[in-house]
């Protein structure tokens, strides 16, 4: 399990590395995390999700993301693509969004396009809303800040999600 101190750490690590990467790249950046509740950030049914939805995600965009690396961390899995050259970014945000609506266990996604100059483009960029609450569907923002559901009501809720996606009868129960 991941602390506080290793998550916020790991954070300023991963900003630093994407910048690194658009620099050696000179494209900009697709940045795949999961949105896991609590301290256990990775195991192996987060980590089996991962691999599973991002080879999902690499067919449906290998015309304009090429993968440059892949991180299995305490913190939590990550991937990163580069954006080939001509794709449009914000065309190319609305097809994450719609892949984090539609897919399985795209709730659990966090698909971030991250321009040249390091600046994410947004759901409002696209207009679209915020991100809903794993639980009720209000603000996802508005019920972390108000702690309004327990780190055990929605891990629970991810677990569940994970098992149906990956189905009940693998190794990492």
């Amino acid at each position: 399990m991941a602390t506080l101190e290793e998550i916020l750490k790991e954070r300023d690590c991963r900003s630093a590395l994407q910048a690194s990467l658009i620099e050696k790249y000179g494209y900009p950046l697709v940045v795949c995390t999961m949105n896991i509740p609590g301290p256990d950030k990775n195991n192996a049914r987060i980590q089996a999700g991962f691999d599973k939805s991002m080879e999902a995600f690499s067919i449906k965009n290998e015309a304009n993301l090429e993968k440059v690396l892949e991180r299995r961390l305490e913190t939590g899995p990550e991937a990163y693509f580069i954006v080939t050259g001509g794709t449009n970014l914000l065309s190319l945000k609305r097809r994450l969004a719609f892949f984090e609506q539609t897919y399985p266990i795209g709730r659990l996604l966090d698909l971030d396009v991250k321009r040249l100059d390091g600046s994410p483009v947004s759901r409002k960029d696209i207009n679209l809303g915020s991100r809903k609450c794993l639980l009720c569907h209000r603000p996802a923002k508005e019920c972390a800040r108000s702690q309004r559901h327990s780190i055990e009501e929605l891990s629970a809720y991810m677990n569940e999600v994970l098992d149906r996606f990956l189905c009940k009868n693998h190794p990492w129960k």
